[in-house]
């Protein structure tokens, strides 16, 4: 039976979209589907934690698999229907980006079409060269188009002309990594419609329009990684990686006052703050002792300090990033978003550690339905997943991502069949 909380209309399983957030401490599963008027209506919502990931690589198939499980199960319950495939957001500091061109004739010499915009893909594609026997493209994603010199073209199509090529950013990653991914989602009868890196998700849920155009850097501060994306003139120039994370804070926390791991994470989420300036020093807050069970009250300006220097840290490799990556004047400033970058006084740390530039912060945009369930940066990766999902399902002509629930003996069934198959699994 469908929760309370699900949609007043009945799901049609052509109509949905599911993104699937594989993240290092947590998994989100997002059912939506588009509306007539661009909006993405928000029908179910799974949260699960997870700890079988490290900066984006599992490394616990079984922890991450029954955390994805989870995720799944509580989407479907919201929903009021059970999901069969999903858009998968890949991460980690194994991905690498390059931007390559590809160039082509337009055929007869006349009007350019689909098929040509295709070669030019193509030819792009080949243009990447070998990329060694564990590497893989994940996206090649069109920059702008070119025909007869003319530049800044978004679809040459119609358009009369002789040499067209098109300007693509193309991302790869490491196959070994991406397949153990697909495994654990495919292991919950989750057939993975595309893999897609998750900075380009995320933009699709946070980026205004005129941000694109300006220049904007996307910086996803999730639980293990920390995700780059710069867009400039509407289309996306640079991706990368970087292997520090919410979670590195929250260690940094329980070694330097002496707490363990999870006490460590409430104190961060609970006291923490990024600029300890406008702390007073007599301020405490109570912490756990590690390995004592006291209560210790620790002064609250300590606790910032600590943040602040990894803080530090990670935005000077940010800095680092964008400078290597000739990305100059972003006007449309930077958009930080991911689980972490709530945590109070990060945006304007971010700000002056990056010269002054201006710092927002990126929740999910455009919504309807359960839309203030996932009005909060850490779904932003999910909800953009489940948009990207809108615009490409219909062009990949996907099965339906959602079969209508047939009641409780139905999920009995699956259940079932989810135990047995892991006993299989366990004896084989």
């Amino acid at each position: 039976m469908p929760s309370r909380f699900a949609s007043d209309s009945p799901v049609n399983p052509k109509d949905a979209v599911v993104g699937l957030d594989v993240g290092t401490t947590k998994i989100c599963t997002v059912v939506g589907r588009p509306t007539s008027d661009g909006m993405l209506e928000v029908l179910g919502v799974g949260l699960e934690p997870a700890e079988g990931l490290k900066r984006g690589v599992v490394v616990d198939v079984e922890n991450t698999t029954q955390a994805i499980g989870s995720a799944v199960r509580r989407a479907e319950g919201m929903a009021g229907a059970s999901i069969r495939s999903g858009f998968v957001g890949i991460t980690g500091d194994h991905v690498s980006s390059l931007n390559v061109t590809g160039r082509t004739s337009v055929s007869g010499g006349q009007e350019a079409t689909p098929e040509d915009c295709d070669r030019a893909l193509q030819a792009a594609r080949d243009n990447v060269g070998n990329l060694g026997p564990n590497r893989e493209i994940i996206h090649i994603i069109p920059r702008e188009y070119v025909l007869d010199g003319q530049r800044g073209i978004k679809s040459p199509v119609g358009m009369a002309g002789m040499h067209l090529e098109v300007k693509t950013h193309v991302v790869t990653g490491m196959s070994s990594i991406m397949t153990n991914v697909r495994r654990c989602v495919e292991a919950n009868d989750v057939e993975v419609a595309e893999m897609v890196l998750e900075p380009v998700a995320t933009a699709e849920a946070t980026l205004t329009e005129s941000e694109r155009d300006l220049g904007v850097a996307l910086i996803d501060v999730g639980g293990g990684t920390t995700d780059i994306a710069i867009f400039i003139d509407g289309a996306i120039c640079h991706t990368s990686a970087i292997g520090i994370g919410g979670m590195h804070i929250t260690r940094d926390v329980a070694i330097g006052l002496r707490v363990p791991r999870q006490e460590a994470e409430k104190l961060k989420v609970r006291a923490g703050h990024a600029l300890p300036g406008g702390i007073s020093e007599s301020e405490r807050v109570s912490a756990e002792v590690a390995g004592t069970g006291e209560i210790e009250h620790v002064p609250r300006r300590l606790l910032a300090e600590i943040i602040e220097a990894r803080v530090e840290e990670l935005f000077s490799l940010v800095s680092a990033d964008l400078q290597r990556s000739g990305a100059y004047g972003l006007v449309g400033g930077v958009v930080l978003s991911g689980g972490a970058s709530q945590l109070p006084g990060l945006a304007e740390a971010a700000s002056k550690l990056l010269g002054g530039i201006r710092v927002r912060l990126g929740t999910p945009r455009h919504l309807t339905g359960l839309a203030s369930h996932v009005a909060n940066p850490i779904y932003a990766t999910a909800v953009g997943l489940a948009m990207y999902g809108a615009a490409a399902a219909p062009r990949m002509h996907l099965p339906a991502p959602m079969v209508a629930s047939e009641g409780w003996y139905a999920r009995l069934r699956e259940c079932l069949q989810g135990i047995i198959r892991r006993v299989r699994q366990a004896g084989a």
